[in-house]
Formats: structure tokens, sequence, C-alpha cells
């Protein structure tokens, strides 16, 4: 064994090339929805060992550098190509029509030079934006079937990583830098128009960026369950 293969050795036998730290981003990559802040610095200083790692699962690597964030996504399916180790997943319309709006409200935010930590809104906002006026779901008549369903989206958007809840105020979430990374102002305004260019199927999903791990999803449009 040379000196590389004996720096890069984790355990006994082990016979992988990669770097403690490069293994960590490249486990997080894998695992979860998308990587920030310290990790994000770690899968950077070791770029071409994640990059090699991800490719070798049959996942693209991902990086805005404008946001800090990175997240891998499986490569188009091509013949005979194996599984990736994630898979497409897709949105509800109720769900892209919630990711349209906070993609508008943090362009707001950004024009108000707020820092992400601060991109705040709360669950009455979310419901007044689906439920009243022109949102998606103003035209439905069961408001407790509404409040019921938005609050199963807003559920599945914290799961997505769109969205994390605050520690202080049940009633506020946070808006986290994935949802600009995945979704630019022009389409995000096109979803909230109404306008039918979501790519939506017959069963009412919308494709989007986001993946789950291919152990927990059957098809494309399965809910994604947090890494193990």
């Amino acid at each position: 064994m040379d000196e590389q293969d004996t720096t890069a050795a984790l355990f006994e036998g082990d016979t992988g090339d990669m770097s403690a730290p490069a293994r960590l981003a490249a486990i997080a990559l894998k695992r979860d929805r998308y990587i920030s802040g310290s990790v994000y610095d770690t899968a950077m200083d070791n770029l071409d060992q994640v990059t090699r790692s991800l490719n070798n699962d049959m996942l693209e690597l991902v990086v805005n550098e404008r946001y800090r964030i990175m997240y891998a996504t499986p490569v188009p399916d091509a013949g005979q190509n194996p599984r990736s180790l994630k898979t497409r997943v897709s949105l509800r319309r109720e769900e892209a029509a919630l990711l349209a709006f906070l993609r508008i409200r943090v362009l707001e935010y950004e024009n108000l030079h707020m820092p992400a930590d601060e991109w705040l809104v709360s669950f009455e906002e979310i419901r007044a934006a689906l439920a009243t006026g022109a949102g998606y779901l103003a035209s439905r008549n069961d408001e407790e079937g509404v409040i019921k369903l938005i609050g199963a989206t807003v559920s599945s958007m914290t799961t997505y990583g769109y969205l994390e809840r605050s520690a202080d105020d049940e009633t506020m979430l946070r808006i986290t830098e994935l949802v600009p990374v995945v979704l630019d102002r022009t389409l995000a305004q096109t979803w909230l128009d109404g306008k039918d260019e979501t790519g939506g199927t017959d069963d009412g999903l919308v494709a989007t960026n986001g993946t789950s791990n291919a152990a927990d999803a059957d098809t494309d449009a399965d809910v994604p369950e947090e890494g193990e």
C-alpha cells in the first residue's frame, strides 16, 4: 500500500482513496436534500474527489456559489445506465404553487437586502397566498379541508428542505436558500399566474429538481424521506 493509500485509509482493509473530509461531504450530498455552510466549504475544498464519488453513483453535482448551496441530482436516463442512488421527485400542484410563492417572497427580501436567516413567512401568509384571491386553492369551498391540505403541504415542503420551522414561534417558518436555487423568478411568476407550464402529470404532479433516496422511492413521484 503506497503512502497516499495509507493516508486515505480510515479503517482496516479500506481501499478507498478519498480523504475523510471529502467522504463526509460526499455522504452528505448523497443523504441530504442539499448542503450549505461548513459542509459546502468542505466540498469546495475537495471538489474533484466529491464530484468523482457522486459520478460513481450516477449523480451530478449542482453548485450555486451565490447562495453557497450544493445538491446532487440524478444523471439523465440513458440506455442501460445503472439506476442512480437518488431519483427525481415531483411536486404536487399545491406544492408547486407554494414553492412559487416562496420564490417571489425571497425576491422581495433580496430587494430589501435582507439576509437569508431573516427570510421568514408565517403559516397565515401561506394560507392567504394559496386559498384567497387568485390562489391555487381559492376555488375550493371546504375551508377545513383546505387548511388541512395547506398544513400537509407546508410539512412536505419542510421535508423537502424548502422551509425550516422556527424554534421560537411555531407559526413562523424560514425560507431556505434552496428555493431560489431550484426555481428562477420567471418560472415562479408563471406558476403563480396559474399558467399550465409546470410540467404536471394527470395525477397533479409537477416536476422539480428535488431528489429522494432511491431506496425509499418506487416511482419518480414518491415523496422523499430523510436519508439514514
